[in-house]
């Protein structure tokens, strides 16, 4: 979650002279930039690591799958 106290000062600054600029409270500035940074696809670039990939070993007629056919080359 965004805390508008923990940004550095020179963000608070950035944010603050919009808020000026358009009249709005420093909730609104902040809404604003988060719900713009949305429509730009903002979410797609900040995402968490992706988790490792665990192999699940079982026999595969359990999982409803035929069995691996040796390649034919």
């Amino acid at each position: 979650m965004l805390e508008y106290e923990d940004l550095s000062p020179g963000v608070k600054e950035k944010i603050e002279e919009l808020a000026r600029q358009n009249g709005w409270s420093l909730d609104r500035a902040v809404e604003e930039l988060i719900i713009e940074g949305i429509a730009m696809g903002g979410l797609t670039l900040a995402v968490r690591p992706k988790a490792k990939i665990v192999a699940i070993e079982c026999a595969t007629n359990l999982l409803g799958q035929k069995r691996a056919t040796p390649d034919p080359n």
